[in-house]
């Protein structure tokens, strides 16, 4: 397997938080951020050791969302409990909209999830500067598990040095288009290395029509990466710099298709229905849509339609040699009463077999290897419409994480968030909202 690029927007200066000393197999005592112990007495190490030695059933509690409706979960944890018939998984669930500040009050309260699940990098790192999670860099020397089958992303969830989490899936941002809205247009179809401008003008060629029956060119969903992932996967952007006008193109073309062309629906519009980017796909409403990885997985169940993947435009046009995109951390909880069994499955689920079973419904594993691209390559023999060559958008040299890791990530994150709310509703000018932005997100982490 090729060297992986590791992204080195991370800058250790800014992201050290201090001496954070590791737990795995045989450490008791976590140093965290804030200067404060967690510990796990000894007696009930040995405890949970002697039953697992001895073959004794241990149940483990896993910390996650959408548990029930979620087939990928129930079938990895059948095989991972066929594997150890010892470990039995107890799956702690929660809607995926309450999870992120659920997660944080339980562990609050030194809740003893073994295996805790994080929706991205922002939540982890809250965890991780509270001292919720343990770092896990004893587990991996004890294992040498090969971190560098992650694509560089195992080392983007570390703080102060230390790795607090494995990646467990991970996606790129892409151009979604239905091909055959392209056909019927007669116009060719998006491509690799398009600029932004470029983007905006096939967006034109490609709305027609009006009222309920009108298509967009292209749909810009209401997350505020939807608009920062484009200089964000050339590295040019990042969240916690100080600067945030390499932002401005992109929100201007944005707000120029919004409010001139009309070949994108209107942010508010969207916001005040809960209009769900899903919906106006399957519907054959827009062309292109701009989404991550894990909507291949929906694709594959829902829509009987042609389309295809494109790489992200940029200003200056760059093609595919990097991606961007969340990444969905696994960790051991600091309060994990079986911390070894955690670890085993945590290896099990972030490793080769786990990622098999998540390639096989459409969804990108954190870990990476011929055998995943095999099967990503594979899903156009099985149903007609999918494209050939899906591969070639997941087996990247470089992933760039959304949101670096940052103890004051989730205050950044939602600092942005509101600003991109007034820029795009137009409630404040691009320039005014992003220098807003920057003056909130320097107070906050003290520039």
């Amino acid at each position: 397997m090729r060297k992986r690029n590791v992204l080195a927007a991370l800058m250790a200066g800014a992201m050290a938080i201090g001496s954070l000393a590791g737990c795995g197999g045989g450490g008791n005592t976590t140093t965290t951020a804030a200067g404060t112990e967690n510990s796990t007495t000894a007696a009930g190490e040995s405890s949970a050791a002697a039953d697992s030695a001895s073959g004794d059933q241990v149940t483990i509690k896993v910390s996650l969302w959408d548990y029930s409706n979620t087939e990928y979960y129930k079938t990895m944890i059948s095989a991972f409990e066929a594997k150890y018939p010892n470990i039995k998984v107890e799956p702690v669930e929660a809607s995926a909209a309450e999870y992120d500040d659920l997660i944080q009050v339980k562990l609050a309260s030194k809740e003893d999830f073994d295996v805790v699940f994080t929706k991205g990098t922002p939540a982890l790192s809250a965890l991780v500067a509270k001292g919720h999670v343990m770092a896990l860099d004893d587990f991996i020397a004890q294992d040498n598990l090969d971190l560098t089958s992650y694509s560089g992303l195992a080392e983007q969830l570390q703080l102060g040095g230390q790795t607090y989490a494995i990646p467990f899936r991970k996606d790129n941002n892409l151009i979604f288009y239905n091909k055959d809205l392209f056909d019927a247009a007669g116009v060719a179809y998006p491509e690799d290395g398009m600029t932004f401008d470029e983007y905006r003008e096939l967006a034109k060629q490609m709305t027609s029509g009006e009222g309920n029956s009108k298509v967009y060119g292209a749909h810009v969903h209401t997350w505020a990466s939807n608009a920062n992932m484009f200089p964000r996967r050339t590295e040019e952007y990042d969240p916690f710099a100080a600067d945030k006008d390499v932002l401005l193109p992109y929100y201007q073309t944005i707000l120029a298709m919004q409010n001139e062309d009309k070949s994108i629906m209107d942010y508010g519009s969207l916001k005040a229905s809960s209009t769900h980017y899903s919906g106006v796909f399957y519907n054959q409403q827009v062309a292109m849509l701009q989404m991550g990885t894990w909507f291949i997985n929906n694709l594959l169940e829902n829509v009987d339609f042609n389309w295809g993947v494109c790489s992200l435009p940029s200003v200056s046009g760059e093609g595919n040699d990097k991606a961007v995109g969340g990444v969905t951390p696994v960790s051991i909880g600091a309060y994990a009463k079986h911390p070894e069994e955690a670890w085993k499955f945590i290896e099990y689920v972030t490793g080769e077999e786990g990622a098999l079973v998540l390639a096989e419904t459409g969804i990108v594993p954190g870990y990476n290897s011929d055998k995943i691209n095999e099967i990503f390559d594979a899903l156009a023999s099985k149903k007609e419409g999918i494209p050939e060559n899906l591969s070639k958008y997941i087996d990247i040299d470089t992933y760039v994480v959304e949101m670096p890791m940052n103890e004051k990530g989730r205050e950044v994150d939602k600092i942005i968030t509101e600003e991109h709310d007034l820029i795009m509703t137009n409630s404040m000018s691009a320039e005014d909202g992003l220098k807003e932005m920057a003056e909130r997100v320097n107070e906050v982490l003290g520039q």
